[in-house]
């Protein structure tokens, strides 16, 4: 189920790009529902081992949202700069557990994709 809720929330292929520099950036929204918003909110604190620096690995910036009504609803930004690697990466066993440990609930996982008509 893990990989069918990755495969149709990042397995997109039209977005839009913008270019940062030299870079090409993808931008995406990410919100779903974890066990215990305060134990995610930890695993994204800024320091050695946390999950920017996990992202930062593959080149990926992210912001975190919390819900201030509901503290178990999160939220990403994520500044992407190679698709490609992210969807490989998101399909690890890194990412996986990261997820597992986190307490993510697949099935509430969302993505809002930029667009350009």
């Amino acid at each position: 189920m893990l990989e069918y809720a990755l495969k149709e929330s990042f397995g997109f292929l039209h977005i839009k790009k913008q270019s940062i520099g030299e870079v090409f950036m993808a931008t995406v929204i990410v919100y779903h529902d974890v066990k215990d918003g305060n134990h995610w909110a930890k695993a994204w604190k800024k320091s050695p081992g946390s999950r920017h620096e996990m992202f930062a690995k593959i080149g990926v910036k992210a912001r975190t949202f919390r819900d201030e009504q509901n503290p178990n609803t999160t939220g990403l930004i994520l500044d992407i700069p190679d698709m490609e690697k992210f969807q490989t990466f998101m399909a690890s066993d890194e990412a996986k557990q990261a997820m597992k440990e986190d307490g993510l609930d697949v099935k509430s996982l969302h993505t809002l994709n930029e667009f350009t008509l």
